[in-house]
């Protein structure tokens, strides 16, 4: 496996996950009047910054067709999150492949080359993924599970 097919699946597990935590979320808690952060809104901003840093600088993004300003807006539903899901996997499927790793990141803020910009993307995901697998969790003893892209089947050790 290179690593372009490395980090694909790593994209793709972390989406999966991700995709596990909106799909088990009660409708009570994706609005949640006490969250300051609401799941929707956690979701739906992994996913932003996942699609922007897959691109090759900030002049070649081009949002998400239904974007708006989710702060003033109101929610996106639970299916139009997974919609925009869906299109952040294809574009991780089409876009990895292409990306010269040894390149400069494309983006102001990041004076790293695009290999670390893809582990920093990933680790994005995850965190707000932990956040959503902890919060879901500790109100309402909901199960999520590790999710691995390649091998769907098979568990982590000792789960």
């Amino acid at each position: 496996m290179n690593s372009h097919e490395v980090i694909q699946s790593q994209y793709l597990s972390a989406l999966a996950m991700l995709k596990q935590a909106i799909v088990k979320c009660p409708p009570a808690m994706w609005d949640a009047s006490q969250d300051k952060d609401k799941v929707w809104f956690v979701a739906y901003h992994a996913l932003y910054y996942a699609h922007l840093y897959l691109q090759a600088s900030r002049q070649d993004f081009i949002r998400w067709r239904k974007h708006s300003n989710p702060v003033s807006s109101a929610p996106f539903s639970e299916e139009e999150v997974l919609e925009d899901l869906a299109f952040v996997e294809q574009e991780v499927t089409r876009r990895v492949p292409l990306t010269d790793l040894e390149a400069e990141s494309g983006f102001h803020g990041f004076q790293i080359d695009k290999l670390e910009l893809q582990f920093v993307n990933i680790r994005h995901i995850q965190q707000h993924t932990g956040e959503l697998y902890e919060r879901l969790g500790a109100r309402g003893a909901i199960r999520l599970d590790w999710a691995e892209h390649r091998h769907s089947q098979k568990k982590w050790p000792n789960q």
